[in-house]
């Protein structure tokens, strides 16, 4: 397969991300500081309709495995038309209406269609190329496109909140969202057809014989590390906006941040996938989790001011990224096969579930342990800088001994 071929087939990454990544990222801060809303609430909500959307995600994807083809195609458009109208609403949310009413909705469309689209294309990259180096080259580059679009949410909004204030920064990346959005959809219409079948016969799918999460050791194993391992990623995520503001005290250098952290993990794709070819993806994702340990080390010693020491904890920790992003999914698929026709719409739902629930945990915990621990927005906390890079580790180091215990079982699916 020609790289133009894997480079349609993965560009639908770039609009989804570049809606998650302000979601989980900048509504925190903007709800807290722009808003009013207390961190007690903010992440009871956040917790909430991110448990409902972990509900869904299995649901939908057993719903995709049993829809025909053409129907599937119109869903993914509605899909995409609500998850941009849900994600506009949840910046610029209306003034007569109550706030947390209004976040709470805006929130569930935006998790759902943005849960419907990251199955349809974990399920449809699956099927591609059906081989576990191929695998891991087709989730490179989704992956590949998912930075770049993150890298545009990461240093549009903090470029104009410079001058326009976060929330007016917010509701002008709507605008370059939309263009997007649709430019994915046409790249997922030329896209290459899979060497597999992505949509299986409904009466086939009547049975119970197929392959369950928790009836296949390597991927009930595999669940185990993908979970822990997001909710590492998701605590940081949650805290970073806090921590850059009260601890650093440079909450102009945000996009900077941001940036070193994502171009850091798009530029080290290529060394994870070309290091498993050596080793193997268990090994070579045992060392990206030792890298981010590393990352998460200096933490501890930076404050006001250290600007320059967090860039670096950026680079290691986003060139650690690298290594969750090239072999999460592709782990997932290996364990699959050629089966995906039949559950992969099933299996990936409980991926995406497994990603949101650890984003719904980072942010029912954090928040509200922070707010106990006596932080409040606007003063530095030493709980909040344990929280920021002390918890994530602990989730780390958990994830990398679950997948060095479960070596074996998982590896076995390479």
């Amino acid at each position: 397969m020609n790289p133009q071929q894997l480079a349609l087939a993965g560009f639908a990454g770039m609009p989804l991300a570049m809606v998650a990544l302000p979601v989980y990222l900048h509504t925190p801060a903007l709800y807290a500081r722009d808003y009013g809303m207390a961190l007690g609430l903010l992440g009871a909500l956040l917790f909430v309709t991110r448990l409902l959307d972990t509900v869904l995600d299995p649901l939908l994807g057993r719903w995709q495995d049993q829809l025909p083809a053409s129907l599937q195609r119109r869903l993914h458009l509605l899909a995409a038309v609500c998850g941009v109208v849900g994600f506009a609403w949840l910046v610029a949310p209306l003034p007569q209406w109550p706030l947390a009413v209004q976040m709470a909705v805006a929130l569930l469309l935006v998790y759902v269609a943005h849960g419907w689209l990251t199955i349809a294309l974990l399920r449809y990259g699956a099927a591609l190329w059906p081989t576990p180096p191929g695998r891991a080259r087709v989730a490179a580059w989704r992956e590949g496109w998912g930075l770049a679009g993150v890298m545009l949410a990461a240093a549009l909004p903090a470029w104009w909140a410079a001058s326009d204030g976060e929330a007016a920064a917010l509701q002008r990346f709507v605008w370059v969202l939309l263009p997007l959005a649709g430019l994915g959809l046409l790249a997922a219409a030329l896209a290459p057809p899979p060497a597999l079948p992505v949509a299986a016969n409904p009466v086939a799918l009547a049975g119970t014989d197929g392959p369950r999460w928790w009836q296949q050791p390597a991927l009930r194993r595999a669940g185990v590390v993908l979970l822990l391992n997001a909710v590492a990623m998701a605590i940081p995520a949650t805290l970073l906006n806090f921590y850059v503001a009260d601890v650093l005290q440079a909450p102009a250098q945000t996009g900077v941040f941001l940036l070193a952290y994502f171009v850091a993990a798009g530029v080290s794709l290529p060394g994870w996938v070309a290091l498993a070819d050596r080793i193997g993806k268990v090994r070579a994702w045992q060392a990206g989790m030792a890298l981010a340990l590393a990352g998460f080390a200096p933490v501890a010693w930076l404050g006001a001011g250290d600007s320059a020491g967090f860039v670096l904890v950026c680079v290691l920790t986003g060139a650690a990224l690298g290594a969750d992003l090239a072999f999460a999914s592709a782990l997932v698929a290996d364990a699959l096969g050629d089966r995906v026709g039949r559950d992969g719409g099933a299996v990936f739902g409980t991926v995406s579930m497994l990603n949101k629930l650890a984003l719904a945990l980072a942010a029912g915990i954090t928040l509200p342990l922070a707010q106990w621990a006596g932080y409040t927005p606007g003063q530095a906390s030493p709980a909040l800088l344990w929280l920021y890079a002390g918890l994530p580790a602990l989730f780390k180091l958990w994830a990398g001994w679950w997948l060095g215990h479960r070596q074996p079982a998982i590896e076995g699916t390479e």
